[in-house]
């Protein structure tokens, strides 16, 4: 009788939160419904963080970009929120009672992040503009730790929360996905509609590429993972074929190409082809390149297709660097990049400084229609070049030493672990991961929540099953 009262108030009362919520959103007074969001997500903050941390990974892709010029900082709403909620509550936690897990702590894939974030953190100190290279320091550590460390703490005894975490993700993205591909089909799918069909929930149709690329590994690998009910693998499979929709209208090109590495990679790996091999294949290729450059620079200088509706048209403008605007200008800002990196190579201008310096290095002669005098249209377009500005070669370094850390990891994992469910979700994160260091050679998007959480998500799985491995081994 009691149970069935308690539930009875708490309906009730729910209906009635609703209920004041919808009159006041009515009469205009918004203040009511942000203070509502504001108390659910303080309720679940403290009393129920995983499903704080479920909701974190839904919004994501449907939050929304908001700026305060008054403060000069931008905040993707409502994920990035969330996100400094659950930091704050990390640091508040570990700073009272909670003790960090050695496992994953001294793990050398964290050695290699905090080293990565100690290098941010020391070159904003002697940044050009320090106030935003600390801005993008504090952007880092909200990225990171939810989608790091509290998602080992969530997933560290059961995987199965990391599934329904980038599930829940892709639950997201398949929600912009159906607006976006109904978006285009009601415009009658124009040439140039992929560059903005995605707003305003993606800034651009490569970011959204590059989201999609990132899941598909993942939900193929869902698809194998055993004892998993019919339906869960018949949502896998939905989600899969609108992952493919998604891409297809993209017309990302760097999504595309990171994909057919992906796949590369997935046979080499399948085949147990030694490592010395894909070495001297990978030796031989780059031996070609430079001994044709000319021929081959001259080739690519005298291609003219532009980006396209069509296919296959669209896949030729790939190579296209002396009329493609979007090629010839990712070309104009790794040339300032370069300018910048002599100038300063050690230290760099620091972190997040690139698209307010660059204006000045750009030259006239790589100029584009779409250059913008005062360097505002963005970033260095690569996950390498990018950091090498802003944090020197050192800052580099501690980049490739997070990827290479994670790789090796992941493929190790992969290659050794018995319990099939580590196999396949190491596998598929590693070539997640891999779809986005490829892409990250023309793009970068780490700096945004929108790649970060998957990103740094699928880092974590790959750290968990390599503590899982490691523990079974020694068990056995």
């Amino acid at each position: 009788m009691m149970k069935n009262l308690q539930k009875w108030i708490g309906i009730s009362c729910g209906l009635l939160f609703i209920l004041a919520n919808c009159v006041a959103t009515y009469y205009g007074q918004d203040i009511v419904p942000l203070l509502s969001v504001a108390f659910i997500g303080l309720y679940l903050l403290f009393f129920k963080l995983d499903l704080l941390i479920y909701f974190l990974a839904f919004l994501t892709p449907l939050s929304m970009p908001f700026e305060d010029e008054k403060i000069n900082m931008g905040l993707s709403i409502p994920s990035e929120i969330i996100m400094v909620m659950i930091t704050a509550l990390f640091f508040i936690r570990i700073f009272l009672d909670w003790k960090m897990d050695k496992k994953v702590l001294l793990h050398p894939v964290t050695i290699a992040i905090l080293i990565y974030l100690g290098w941010i953190l020391i070159t904003s100190v002697s940044s050009e503009i320090p106030l935003v290279s600390f801005k993008f320091f504090l952007s880092k550590i909200w990225f990171i730790v939810p989608c790091y460390f509290m998602l080992f703490w969530l997933a560290k005894k059961d995987l199965s929360k990391w599934v329904t975490f980038m599930n829940c993700y892709m639950a997201g993205l398949a929600i912009v996905i159906c607006i976006a591909t109904v978006k285009l089909a009601l415009a009658g799918f124009p040439e140039r509609g992929a560059h903005w069909i995605m707003h305003p929930y993606y800034n651009d149709h490569t970011a959204y590429g590059a989201a999609i690329a990132l899941l598909i590994p993942v939900q193929i690998g869902f698809l194998f993972l055993p004892n998993r009910p019919g339906y869960t693998k018949l949502i896998s499979l939905i989600f899969l074929c609108l992952l493919f929709v998604g891409l297809y209208f993209s017309m990302c090109r760097a999504a595309w190409l990171s994909l057919i590495i992906v796949i590369g990679v997935f046979v080499i790996l399948k085949l147990r082809i030694r490592m010395s091999w894909v070495i001297m294949g990978i030796g031989l290729l780059a031996f070609i390149f430079f001994s044709f450059s000319d021929e081959i620079l001259y080739r690519m200088q005298r291609n003219s297709q532009d980006s396209s509706n069509d296919i296959s048209e669209h896949i030729r403008s790939i190579s296209n660097i002396s009329t493609d605007a979007s090629n010839v200008e990712r070309l104009n800002r790794w040339r300032a990049a370069f300018g910048m990196i002599e100038e300063r190579p050690w230290m760099g201008w620091g972190p997040g400084t690139y698209q307010f310096l660059y204006a000045s290095y750009q030259k006239p002669e790589y100029r584009t229609i779409i250059t913008t005098n005062f360097g505002d249209g963005g970033n260095a377009h690569s996950e390498f070049i990018g950091p090498t500005a802003e944090t020197g070669f050192i800052g580099l370094a501690t980049v490739l030493a997070v990827m290479i850390a994670v790789l090796y990891t992941g493929i190790r994992t992969y290659l050794s672990a018995q319990r099939k469910e580590l196999k396949i979700l190491s596998l598929a994160a590693t070539l997640a991961l891999i779809s986005y260091y490829v892409h990250g050679l023309m793009n970068n998007f780490l700096d945004t929540d929108k790649l970060s959480l998957p990103f740094w998500a699928a880092v974590a799985v790959i750290v968990i099953g390599d503590v899982w491995n490691k523990e079974e081994r020694r068990l056995y």
